[in-house]
């Protein structure tokens, strides 16, 4: 009886252990949230997967592939999936430990970790363009901090505050959450915009890793709908330590008129390798950074679905500086929108910031005085002029006329004459209270800009009507 007892003893032990191996380690299966990053030290993303069968939508954070269905392999403690990307796809494979989900996430060489728990998809996974009807269209995104939405080519903005899943409250300025001004919803497919039905616009999106001069770079390529060769522009930083999701207003506007766009986490940032150069456009960083664009527009180039003859640059700020460089040194760069570019140089340009106080109070002397300070010290520091003068290629020039970080008028003064020599086409425009952000405000403050509730009129009809005289939309 005693042996008889301890064999039950010792099969209802192993039974016990079986079961419990079984539910701590089931088929990874419903929604999952949390994050991940790509290569030692790189700045962790959100992520979530839906998993349901043998498929699975993707949600990634921070301008990175924002909704992608793919196929999953989920077994008894394991999870693994492959999101698209060059020059290889990203790969994360997972396993249980406890209530999670824990492993690798790999791109070609590179490796990092991500993990997740239970919970509910990102938001993200509704950002995107959306259609309304009469040839208009809504983009939704996320930048440091908040969500927004983007009216095309009104340019109307407005920061979004979540009131369910899926439901926003529609604040009243790009930064100004209150008072509200409607609601909005954005699904997988379908958005409303107060109360308007809105379509979502099958944009495809990848990730991208791609060789820089100075190390790895990151970043997402995202392909509008259509089939052949379409135009394709590649992103210019301003100052900062800047990620994809900065460019996100451009490139929504580039995705409405049908051109890939592809946006990187600066040098050093994000998942980019390499050293952060800094913020002070010193003449090395201006070059280092000069040559990541230019490796960007080669990498498109090599698509295909670009047409290597229609491959444009844009950027704003201090982009202005690194962009003509990098089209006067890169052949495949084609084309030049630049929004609040200085001509100026870096001294004069930062004498004016100073003197007008950057947007962050009033200037307490008029813009005449100011400038007048600006001419007499005289040209200084990293000088883009030379770069421009060597362009043969069409170039677009926006200002903003109360913008108190680059001196619009001494600007305009420098590119002014070299519009009108004989086979050039550089173009520019000014637009009245447009601040350094090209937002309509009265006084170019920071302040007023978070509580306006649009760019400036014009603006993107501009744009896009510069580039359709030129052929550099899609069909």
């Amino acid at each position: 009886m005693r042996r008889r007892r301890l064999f039950i003893l010792i099969l209802l032990a192993v039974s016990v252990g079986c079961s419990g191996a079984s539910a701590a380690a089931p088929r990874p299966t419903g929604t999952w949230v949390g994050s991940v990053s790509l290569a030692a030290g790189a700045q962790p993303v959100a992520l979530s997967v839906e998993v349901r069968g043998g498929r699975a939508v993707v949600a990634v954070g921070g301008g990175h592939p924002s909704r992608t269905e793919v196929g999953v392999r989920a077994t008894a403690g394991r999870l693994r999936l492959s999101l698209p990307g060059r020059p290889a796809p990203l790969t994360i494979d997972l396993r249980a430990k406890g209530a999670r989900l824990v492993g690798t996430a790999r791109q070609g060489a590179a490796r990092g970790t991500a993990s997740l728990h239970r919970g509910a998809a990102l938001e993200a996974a509704t950002n995107g363009l959306y259609a309304l009807g009469g040839d208009r269209f809504v983009a939704s995104f996320d930048v440091p901090g908040q969500r927004t939405a983007l009216l095309l080519d009104a340019g109307e903005t407005h920061v979004l505050t979540r009131t369910g899943r899926g439901r926003y409250a529609i604040g009243a300025g790009l930064s100004e959450r209150t008072p509200t001004v409607g609601e909005a919803t954005f699904a997988a497919t379908a958005a409303t915009w107060r109360g308007e039905p809105a379509t979502r616009v099958a944009l495809r999106q990848e990730e991208v890793r791609l060789a820089g001069p100075g190390g790895p770079l990151a970043c997402t390529l995202t392909i509008p709908p259509g089939s052949g060769r379409r135009p394709a522009i590649a992103f210019a930083h301003g100052a900062g330590p800047a990620l994809r999701s900065w460019t996100s207003f451009s490139a929504a506007h580039f995705h409405r008129l049908g051109i890939v766009t592809l946006s990187c986490d600066k040098r050093g940032i994000g998942w980019s390798g390499g050293r952060y150069p800094g913020e002070f456009a010193s003449t090395e960083g201006i070059d280092a950074y000069a040559r990541d664009v230019e490796a960007q527009a080669r990498f498109l180039a090599s698509q295909p679905e670009v047409d290597p003859a229609r491959i444009g640059v844009s950027g704003g700020s201090q982009a202005g500086w690194i962009m003509p460089l990098a089209a006067s040194r890169e052949r495949a760069i084609r084309f030049v929108v630049g929004l609040v570019s200085p001509t100026t140089t870096q001294g004069e340009t930062d004498l004016w910031a100073n003197l007008a106080g950057q947007g962050q109070t009033p200037p307490n002397r008029s813009d005449d005085a100011m400038l007048a300070e600006v001419r007499a010290a005289g040209p200084s520091g990293f000088d883009p002029m030379p770069s421009i003068r060597a362009l043969t290629i069409p170039a677009l020039w926006l200002y903003g006329g109360a913008d108190r970080t680059v001196p619009t008028r001494l600007c305009v003064e420098r590119l002014e004459p070299l519009t009108k020599e004989p086979g050039r086409d550089f173009s520019y425009a000014v637009f009245p209270g447009g601040d350094h952000g090209l937002v309509l405000t009265a006084n170019g403050l920071l302040a007023e800009q978070a509580r306006s509730d649009r760019f400036v009129p014009g603006l993107f009809t501009t744009i896009a009507a510069w580039l359709r005289a030129r052929g550099l939309t899609a069909a």
